[in-house]
C-alpha cells in the first residue's frame, strides 16, 4: 500500500487525537470498545490497508491504560503489526520499533525472528544493504538467513564477508550447502585461488541446480592455472556425451584453444566446430580467426574460407592476416578470383609489413594467373617500386614479361616479346596468339590487308597447332576479301588436305574451307573446279545434317551449272533448293527461269518469273522477275504484252535499276506497234532521267528514227544537244574545271573542294558532271564533320537520282540520320536501300539498320522482325547475326520472358565471342542476379569473363563486375564485393564505371 503523504497523515493523527480526546471527555469508555480498534486494525492488515492498520492499533494503544490488562496479549501483537506496516510503508520508523518490540518482549517467540522477517523483505525486495543490517542480527543457526547475508554481501561485491558466510554452511548437510559451495567457489575463482575454487564447485556439482554451468567453471579454473592435460582430461569426455544437459561452449573452446596452442589444428577445428554449433549468434572475430586457421591448417580450405572471410572483412591486425590466410585458402579450392580479392584486402593495410609484402606479391602472381596482362603488369611493375630489395624481385621481373603475354594490348605485348633477348617455348606460344588475335581483330574490322601481316607473325612460331591451322585459314579468308584468289587457293588446298587427329577444330576449318575454296574457284570463273569442290561440300553438308550449309550449297551448284552452261544440271540443283531451302527459294526459283529461257523453253520460264513475284512479293528478285518476263513477251514478238508487263514495272518499281531498260525495250515495243508518240515519249525519258547511262546513246538513236517516222525530224537538234551537254566528248574547259575541282576533294582538301564543286554545278547545272560533284560536296561536307550540310546534298543526290552511284548517298543519309538519332528518317532510307540498291552488301547494312533503328525506337515487334531477317540472311557477318539475337534476347527480357531471353543470348554466345556475345553472357547473369540466383551469376562472370570474353569492351567487363560486386553482397561476402570494386576502380579506364564503382564501394563501407 502506497504511503500517504505527510499531511495527509497528519491530518488523520490530529483527527484522531481530537476525537479521542473529546470522547475520553465525555464519557468512560468500556474494554470491548477499545478491542473494536485492535480487530479493525487486524482486518487493515489482512487486506494490506497498512495505513488504516497503522491508525487503528495506534489508538488502540493509546487508550487509557486501566482498561488494558497488563498482560494483554493483543498489545503485544498489535505493536507487532506496527513494526510491521511501518516496514511495508517503508517508514524511517521501523528500525526503532523493532528494536523496542524486542527490548520489551525478549521471551516472546516473535522477537527472534522479527528481525530475520524484516531482512528477508529487505532482501527479496532486492535492497540488499538494508537486508545486511537485518539479517545479520539474525540467529546463527538460521541457515537460510545465514544464506541470504551471504548472498547480500556477494551481490554487493562484499566478497570477503560473503565467503565467510558460504564457508560456515557449505560443510553442512542442509539444503543450502551445495549453493554455498558454487557462491564461495565463484569468489575463489575471481580470487584466483583456483585450487580452492575447483574444490568448491565439485561440491557444488553434486547439486543438480548448478548440474549445467559447473563444467565450465571447473574448465575455466584449470585452464588459468595452466593445467591443460588435468583441463583435458576433464572437459574431453564431457563433449562425448549426448544430451548431456550441460553447458559446454566454453568447455568446448577452451579445449580448442588449448590445442590450437599445442598446433594440434586437427583436434582445434573439431572443438572449435562442437563450439560454433552452440553459439546461435556466430563467433567473437578472435575465435573464428583461429577456427579458420585450423581449418586452413588441416586442408579445411572451403569451410576454413566461410570461418574467415568475415574477419577478413574488418580493416584491423587480424583482418589483414585472415585475409593473407583467405586468400591461400581460395587458391587451394581453385578459386583464384576471390583470391584475388582476398589478396587485395591483405596489400593495402600495414600492420604487418611482411603479409602487406607477400599478399602483394600474390596479388599480381594471381592477376597474372587470370591472364589479366595489363593489370598484372601494372601490380608487379608497382610491387618492384616498393619492394626494390624484395626477396621476389627476381621472380618478379620475369613474370613481367610474362604478363605482357596476357595483356589486351596487343601491339605493345608484341613489341615487348620482339625485343626479347630470348624466347622460350612459352613465349613463342603467347607471341602465336598475340598476333592471331591482333588479325583477327583488323579481320573482323573488315581491315583484311593490315590482318594479313599478323596472321604470319602468328605462323612464324607454330607452337601452338590449333592456333595454326586457324592463322592459316583466317589468312586465306583475309586473302579471298582482297580477292587474292590465287594466293588464298593454295592455302584452302592445304588445310584440307591436312591430317592431324590430335586438334579438334580442324574438322571443322576444312569443312570451311572447301566452300571458300570452291567459291575463289566460281570467282576465277573455273567453274569445273568450283562445281567438284561445291558438290563434295554439299555431300559432307548433308551427312553432317548441317540443313542450311547444304541447301546453300546445293544452290552454288545451280550457279556453277548455269555458268559453265550446262544446264539441264542447274536445274536439278535449283530444283533441289527450291525444295528444301528457305531463305533463298526466291533466288533459285528466279536463276531457274534465267536457265529454262536460255533453253528455249519459254512456257516454264515464264511460270518460274511469275512464282517469284506471286510467292516472294519482297524478294530482291521481284522486279528482274517481272523485267525477264516482259523480255520474255518482248523477245517473242508479242510486244503489246511485253508492253503491259514493262509498263508495270516502270509504274510499280519506278527506283528500280533495270527502269532504263524496260523504258529502252518499251519504247522498241511502242515502235514495233507503230505507236511512235509513246516511243518518243520513252526514248526522251531515258535521254532525261539517264542521260549517262549507256542505255541513253540507244535512246537517242531511237528517237531520231522514230522523228523521221512521224515527220518531225527537225526537233532531234534540241535532243542532240542536250545530249551533248550532258555528255561533252571533247576536253572542253569545263571538262578541265571540274577534273580541277574533283583533285582538290581527292587530296582531301574539302573546304576548298566545296568551294570550286559548288560553283562548278552554279555554272552547269544540268551537265552530267554536276550530279557527281552534288555527291562530291556532300562527301566533303561529311569528312568535316559538318552532318547538316552533308545531309542536304545527300538529299539532293537521291532527289536528283541521276548520279550513277545515287546507292551510296542512301547509304550515307541511313547513317547520319541513324548516328544523329532521327531514326524515322533512317528508317525510310534504309527502306529505300532494300527497295533501290541492287548491292548485296548495302541491302545487308540496311537490314541491320532497320534493326538497329527500330531497337533504338522502342519498337519491338518491328525490331524483332528485322532481327530475324538479319540473323537468316546467308553470308551476312556474324557480327550483325549475334547482334541480331542480342536485340531479340533483350526484347524478351524486357518483357520478364527470361527463359527466352536467355535462350537467344545463349545464341548470341554461340555465334561469336565478341562485344555482343560478351554483353548476352552479361544479361544472362544479370538475369541471375534477379532472380537471387547469386552464386550462379558470380560464378557465371568469373568464368566467362577470365577466359572467353577477357578482351571485351571495357564497358561491358566493367558492368559485368559491377553486377560480381552486387553478388557477393547478396552472398554476405562483403571481402570479395570490396576487392571486386576497388580492382574496377584501379584498372578500368571507362570512368563512367569507375564512378559507379566509387559509390557503390561507399554505400559498402557504410554497412
Amino acid at each position: 500500500m502506497k504511503r500517504l503523504t505527510s499531511l495527509v497523515i497528519s491530518t488523520l493523527l490530529f483527527s484522531f487525537f481530537a476525537f479521542n480526546t473529546a470522547v475520553l471527555a465525555q464519557s468512560t469508555l468500556s474494554y470491548s470498545d477499545i478491542s473494536v480498534h485492535f480487530r479493525n486494525g487486524q482486518e487493515h492488515f489482512e487486506s494490506k490497508n497498512y495505513e488504516a492498520c497503522r491508525a487503528e492499533l495506534t489508538q488502540y494503544l493509546e487508550a487509557d491504560r486501566t482498561f488494558l490488562e497488563k498482560e494483554d496479549a493483543n498489545k503485544v501483537w498489535a505493536e507487532y503489526y506496527l513494526v510491521k506496516c511501518s516496514l511495508y510503508l517503508n517508514y524511517s520508523d521501523t528500525e526503532l520499533l523493532a528494536n523496542r518490540f524486542v527490548r520489551n518482549y525478549p521471551e516472546h517467540p516473535i522477537a527472534g525472528t522479527l528481525f530475520t522477517e524484516i531482512g528477508n523483505y529487505f532482501y527479496e525486495q532486492g535492497d540488499y544493504t538494508r537486508a545486511i543490517d537485518y539479517l545479520s542480527k539474525s540467529p546463527k543457526s538460521n541457515e537460510e538467513a545465514q544464506f541470504r547475508l551471504g548472498i547480500s554481501h556477494f551481490t554487493l561485491q562484499n566478497y570477503n564477508e560473503a565467503l565467510v558466510i558460504f564457508d560456515s554452511i557449505k560443510g553442512g548437510q542442509g539444503q543450502y550447502a551445495p549453493s554455498a559451495s558454487y557462491y564461495a567457489g565463484v569468489i575463489n575463482f575471481r580470487a584466483k585461488k583456483y585450487e580452492e575454487a575447483i574444490f568448491d564447485f565439485k561440491q557444488a556439482e553434486l547439486s543438480t541446480s548448478y548440474f549445467s554451468e559447473i563444467p565450465s567453471w571447473l574448465a575455466h579454473s584449470y585452464y588459468r592455472q595452466g593445467k591443460f592435460t588435468e583441463m583435458l582430461a576433464y572437459t574431453e569426455p564431457l563433449l562425448k556425451e549426448k544430451n548431456s544437459g550441460k553447458k559446454l561452449d566454453d568447455v568446448a573452446l577452451l579445449s580448442a584453444e588449448v590445442y590450437f596452442q599445442q598446433a594440434e589444428y586437427a583436434k582445434a577445428a573439431n572443438y572449435y566446430t562442437i563450439y560454433k554449433n552452440y553459439k546461435s549468434q556466430g563467433m567473437p572475430i578472435t575465435i573464428a580467426y583461429r577456427y579458420g586457421y585450423s581449418l586452413y591448417k588441416t586442408d579445411q580450405f572451403a569451410p576454413a574460407s566461410e570461418q574467415l572471410k568475415n574477419v577478413a572483412a574488418k580493416g584491423d591486425t587480424l583482418g589483414q592476416y585472415a585475409a593473407y590466410i583467405l586468400g591461400i585458402c581460395y587458391l587451394k579450392a581453385n578459386n583464384p578470383n576471390y583470391a584475388l580479392g582476398a589478396f587485395d584486402q591483405a596489400r593495402k593495410t600495414n600492420f604487418n609489413k611482411t603479409v602487406t609484402e607477400d599478399a602483394d606479391f600474390n596479388y599480381g602472381k594471381v592477376l597474372l594467373d587470370l591472364q589479366r596482362g595489363a593489370e598484372s603488369i601494372k601490380a608487379f611493375e608497382s610491387f618492384l617500386a616498393k619492394y626494390p630489395n624484395s626477396k621476389y624481385e627476381d621472380e618478379a621481373n620475369e613474370l613481367v614479361s610474362e604478363a605482357y603475354l596476357y595483356s589486351n594490348n596487343y601491339q605493345a605485348a608484341l613489341a615487348y616479346i620482339e625485343g626479347l633477348k630470348k624466347r622460350t617455348p612459352r613465349t613463342n606460344a603467347a607471341y602465336q596468339r598475340i598476333s592471331f588475335n591482333q588479325a583477327v581483330k583488323f579481320y573482323n574490322d573488315e581491315r583484311y590487308a593490315e590482318a594479313l601481316p599478323y596472321f604470319e607473325k602468328s605462323l612464324l612460331t607454330p607452337e601452338n597447332l590449333e592456333t595454326k591451322y586457324a592463322a592459316n585459314f583466317w589468312k586465306a579468308e583475309a586473302l579471298s576479301a582482297e580477292k587474292r584468289y590465287a594466293e588464298a587457293i593454295p592455302l584452302y588446298q592445304s588445310l584440307i588436305a591436312t591430317s592431324d587427329p590430335s586438334v579438334s577444330s580442324l574438322a571443322e576449318l576444312q569443312s570451311k574451307s572447301k566452300y571458300s575454296l570452291a567459291y575463289c574457284y566460281y570467282n576465277n570463273k573455273e567453274y569445273d573446279k568450283a562445281n567438284k569442290v561445291f558438290k563434295d561440300y554439299a555431300d559432307q553438308m548433308k551427312s553432317s545434317g548441317d540443313s542450311q550449309s547444304y541447301q546453300d550449297a546445293l544452290i552454288r551448284l545451280g550457279d556453277t551449272y548455269f555458268a559453265s552452261k550446262n544446264y539441264d544440271q542447274a536445274i536439278y540443283y535449283y530444283d533441289q533448293a527450291i525444295t528444301g531451302n528457305r531463305s533463298d527459294r526466291d533466288y533459285a526459283t528466279f536463276q531457274k527461269g534465267l536457265v529454262l529461257a536460255l533453253k528455249g523453253n519459254e512456257a516454264g520460264a515464264k511460270a518460274a518469273f511469275q512464282k517469284v513475284q506471286t510467292d516472294y512479293p519482297q524478294s530482291l528478285y521481284f522486279d528482274n522477275a517481272l523485267y525477264q518476263e516482259a523480255n520474255l513477251e518482248f523477245v517473242a514478238g508479242r510486244y503489246i504484252p511485253a508492253i503491259t508487263r514493262f509498263t508495270q514495272l516502270i509504274n510499280n518499281k519506278p527506283q528500280s535499276r533495270l527502269i532504263p531498260n524496260a523504258l529502252l525495250k518499251r519504247a522498241a515495243a511502242f515502235a514495233n506497234t507503230a505507236n511512235h508518240e509513246a516511243s518518243i515519249l520513252d526514248y526522251k525519258s531515258i535521254l532525261k532521267n539517264f542521260p549517262t547511262l549507256s542505255q541513253s546513246k540507244d535512246a537517242l538513236t531511237g528517237v531520231q528514227e522514230e522523228l523521221n517516222e512521224v515527220g518531225r525530224p527537225e526537233e532531234f537538234s534540241a535532243i542532240l544537244a542536250d545530249y551533248q551537254r550532258t555528255n561533252p566528248t571533247d576536253n572542253s574547259v569545263v571538262g578541265l574545271e571540274y577534273e580541277t575541282a574533283k583533285r582538290l576533294f581527292y587530296a582531301d582538301k574539302f573546304d576548298k573542294a566545296i568551294i570550286a564543286l559548288s560553283e562548278y554545278v552554279r555554272k552547269n547545272p544540268t551537265s552530267v558532271e554536276s550530279y557527281e560533284a552534288k555527291y562530291l560536296i556532300a562527301e566533303s561536307y561529311y569528312k568535316l564533320n559538318d552532318k547538316y550540310q552533308a545531309l542536304n546534298f545527300y538529299y539532293q543526290v537521291i532527289a536528283d537520282n541521276k548520279y550513277k552511284s545515287v546507292n551510296k548517298a542512301y547509304v550515307k543519309a541511313a547513317e547520319l540520320e541513324f548516328n544523329g538519332n532521327n531514326f524515322s528518317r533512317a528508317i525510310t532510307n534504309y527502306r529505300n536501300i532494300l527497295r533501290f540498291v541492287g548491292d548485296k552488301k548495302d541491302q545487308q547494312a540496311a537490314l541491320i539498320g532497320l534493326m538497329e533503328s527500330y531497337y533504338k525506337m522502342s519498337r519491338a515487334d518491328s525490331t524483332l522482325y528485322y532481327a530475324n531477317e538479319v540473323a537468316n540472311t546467308p553470308d551476312l557477318v556474324l557480327g550483325a547475326k549475334s547482334k541480331a539475337r542480342l536485340y531479340t534476347g533483350k526484347i524478351y527480357m524486357d518483357r520478364n520472358d527470361f527463359v527466352k531471353a536467355t535462350e537467344y543470348f545463349n545464341q548470341t554466345i554461340q555465334i561469336a565471342k565478341d562485344n555482343y556475345g560478351a554483353e548476352a553472357q552479361y544479361l544472362i547473369a544479370k538475369i541471375l542476379y534477379t532472380q537471387r540466383k547469386y552464386k550462379e551469376s558470380s560464378e557465371m562472370i568469373i568464368s566467362k569473363f577470365r577466359t572467353d570474353f577477357a578482351d571485351a569492351a571495357d564497358n561491358i567487363v566493367g558492368k559485368a563486375y559491377l553486377l560480381l560486386s552486387d553478388d557477393f553482397v547478396g552472398l554476405d561476402n562483403i571481402v570479395q564485393a570490396r576487392a571486386t570494386l576497388n580492382s574496377i576502380i584501379e584498372n578500368l579506364p571507362d570512368q563512367t564505371i569507375v564512378a559507379e564503382a566509387k559509390v557503390k564501394l561507399k554505400a559498402i563501407e557504410k554497412r
